[in-house]
Parts: C-alpha cells; sequence; structure tokens
C-alpha cells in the first residue's frame, strides 16, 4: 500500500500494480492489525485502479474477494468462503485479507493471499491457511506446482473480467460465510462492543450486510467485524 501511494506520486496510475515478496508493515482493516509476511509463500499486491473505471455498486473489497474465490474454485476446484468485509476462507482459516484505501481520484486494492506456506505463527487472532496446504487437505498438494508469481496472473485476469462484466448481488451471497444463519456483528471499533445479533439475510447493492434480529426489521451494516453462532 505504502509503494503504491508512493507510485500515485511519481506519475503512475491506473492500472498500476504493486508486488512485493516480504512485508513487514502491512495493516488491517483495524487500527493495530497487522499483516506480515517473512518472504514464505504469499502473494502480495496493491492494485490502483481510478474510481469511475468500477461501474458497479459494490466495493472494490467484495470485488477482489470475488476474483480469488473464482481463481480457487476453477483453477482448483475449491469451496471458498467471504467472510464480510474483507477475508476469504478457506476449510475455517483465512487465506486472504484485503484492504481497500482512497488516494484522490484512486482506489488502492491491497491484498495478501497465502499461498504455500506449511506452518503459521500460533498466536494469531484467528487460524490461517495456504492454498498448498488447503489442496493437501484435498490430497492434491504434491501434484500442483505453486508460486504466488503464478497465482497472480489468473487471479488478474478474473477480476478483469468482474470489473467488465458487473456481477449480480446473488453471486457474491453464495459464496458469503453466514448466509441465512445467526450471526453476530460487533460495530466499528471492536473495543466500543456493540454487537447487533439477528440472521444475516444477504447484501444490498452497496456491498453492507443485511441483518434481520429476532424482534425487528432488517438493518443494514456498513462496518464491523461479524461472527457465525
Amino acid at each position: 500500500m505504502l509503494d503504491a501511494r508512493e507510485a500515485l506520486k511519481s506519475g503512475f496510475g491506473h492500472g498500476t500494480l504493486c508486488t512485493a515478496y516480504r512485508q513487514t508493515r502491512g495493516r488491517g482493516r483495524v487500527t493495530g492489525r497487522r499483516w506480515i509476511d517473512d518472504g514464505r509463500g504469499a502473494m502480495l499486491f496493491t492494485i490502483i485502479l481510478e474510481k469511475n473505471s468500477i461501474t458497479t455498486s459494490f466495493p472494490l473489497t467484495q470485488l477482489l474477494a470475488l476474483a480469488l474465490c473464482r481463481r480457487l474454485e476453477r483453477g482448483y476446484g475449491l469451496t471458498p468462503r467471504i467472510k464480510w468485509p474483507n477475508d476469504v476462507l478457506l476449510d475455517g482459516g483465512k487465506v486472504a485479507g484485503i484492504l481497500v484505501e482512497m488516494e484522490g481520484d484512486y482506489l488502492l486494492g491491497g491484498m495478501g493471499v497465502n499461498v504455500f506456506q506449511d506452518e503459521f505463527p500460533s498466536n494469531l487472532r484467528r487460524p490461517a491457511v495456504s492454498l498448498m496446504q488447503a489442496l493437501q487437505q484435498k490430497g492434491a498438494g504434491s501434484m500442483v506446482p505453486l508460486s504466488p508469481d503464478k497465482e497472480l496472473f489468473p487471479f488478474l485476469k478474473e477480476l478483469e473480467i468482474l470489473i467488465e462484466e458487473t456481477p449480480g448481488i446473488a453471486e457474491i451471497e453464495s459464496r458469503l460465510l453466514g448466509i441465512n444463519s445467526p450471526v453476530a456483528v460487533k460495530f466499528g471499533d471492536p473495543s466500543r462492543n456493540e454487537i447487533l445479533i439477528g440472521t444475516l439475510t444477504g447484501l444490498q447493492d452497496d456491498g453492507s450486510l443485511l441483518i434481520t434480529p429476532k424482534d425487528g426489521d432488517s438493518r443494514a451494516v456498513y462496518s464491523g467485524e461479524i461472527e457465525q453462532l
């Protein structure tokens, strides 16, 4: 993300891709959270896109997540899930995290995807998984050559197709973790502990969640942390 901002200052624009093999200052969506990779096998990049190049009302965060889901499904026969608002899961473990920020007329779409790590630190907030580990669980890990570089182009092709074709909301909802199930949503800063409990009934066109409490009308949720109950 920092390199992408510097690239914009240097005159680079729409379509610029900044990649990294190591990341030591990666930030999460919530203040204080970090994405750290020591060069052991993650696909790390930020793509610069003009705001007006995204014709769908969906946030870029969800387009990036959907592009990765398509790649994992079509390329490997896996079943990823989108954990709203900005994670992709495989077998319950986090395989990717997304952070999108604005800079003038541009969107900076940052993404980290675990590709061929064989282990993760034990002190992570949530379980993590790599593409290699997910394939090994299917019995195919040793037969598929993996590398972050090999994964990048097919992913970008899926993203290009999505930006051009404007996917329907149902395509994202069908991959949404917790859809039609009871969930708890912590609003805004998790330390404030504001919680809404209800059924996750879907998404609105702007990417917000629709939560229906037992005794109330559906409410739109624009930011927060979601947990299945």
